[in-house]
């Protein structure tokens, strides 16, 4: 069982003051995916369960949100949050179609026991304000990290880190390519990408969350890098880029829609 003090900051300094601490050197659907996820979530999200954010937040305007979503990232180059890596991920070997928490995560220490242990946290109004407050961040930003295929993929290249491509004449790692540099590339920054998914279909919510749902999410994003993420070659071609393109955008708003479903859930009640 993963412990209550393994997925808390020991600091009890308010996230509000972290936020102004942020960099734009992210590890997973860069500064700009995780925060276009966070901001399109809430768009989505009921009324109450807006408001009840707001009161956990101090205010859900775009920067704040943006900043809270990255924060994961930021703390984890910290000597505190060190052990919190394995949360970004969960790796299933290759062949394997469906996740297990005790073959995959026995220690719980991967994204999808940590999604649903933090949205336990911040559902839960007898928590303080600062691990809620921490705990919207942490759900936020690895929700995002779950629906990057990469990051439900092989330890055998460490989600693609490991995987030399070239893009644009630049040596990278795939891992970079589906983080961040396809989306500079199509949509240039933060407000770009949102004019982009804003464009896109929205996948509709059920207003329902139930953490099982969790394991087919996992599921799904280790299906997408078995079947569809790894290029033919290493020079990334026009028509991957097209494909994967198609598939960030629809993953990047299935998180979205996701991440709001789990809100209004665990908070739609205050």
């Amino acid at each position: 069982m993963l412990e209550k003090h393994h997925v808390l900051m020991r600091s009890r300094t308010l996230l509000i003051i972290l936020i102004s601490c942020f960099s734009n050197t992210a590890f997973a659907w860069g500064h700009d995916g995780h925060g276009a996820i966070g901001v399109l979530a809430l768009r989505q999200v009921q009324a109450d369960t807006r408001l009840a954010l707001q009161n956990i937040l101090g205010t859900t305007d775009d920067q704040t949100i943006v900043e809270a979503c990255n924060w994961p990232d930021v703390v984890r180059k910290t000597d505190e949050w060190a052990w919190s890596a394995p949360l970004h991920y969960i790796n299933i070997p290759k062949g394997e179609s469906r996740y297990s928490e005790q073959r995959h995560c026995p220690d719980q220490l991967c994204a999808t026991e940590a999604i649903k242990r933090y949205a336990e946290i911040l559902g839960d109004e007898q928590t303080i304000q600062i691990e809620r407050q921490q705990a919207f961040a942490w759900l936020c930003h690895l929700t995002g990290d779950l629906h990057q295929p990469l990051h439900a993929g092989f330890a055998s290249d460490r989600g693609g880190n490991e995987f030399k491509i070239v893009f644009e004449n630049e040596d990278m790692n795939l891992h970079g390519f589906w983080d961040r540099a396809l989306i500079t590339s199509r949509a240039g920054d933060l407000a770009g990408l949102l004019g982009v998914l804003d464009d896109y279909p929205v996948v509709e919510s059920n207003h329902s969350w139930s953490p099982e749902q969790v394991n087919e999410w996992t599921e799904e994003s280790h299906k997408l890098v078995e079947e569809e993420i790894y290029p033919p070659g290493p020079v990334i071609s026009k028509s991957y880029q097209d494909k994967s393109w198609v598939i960030m955008q629809q993953r990047m708003t299935t998180a979205a829609s996701r991440l709001a479903e789990i809100l209004n859930t665990m908070l739609g009640r205050e």
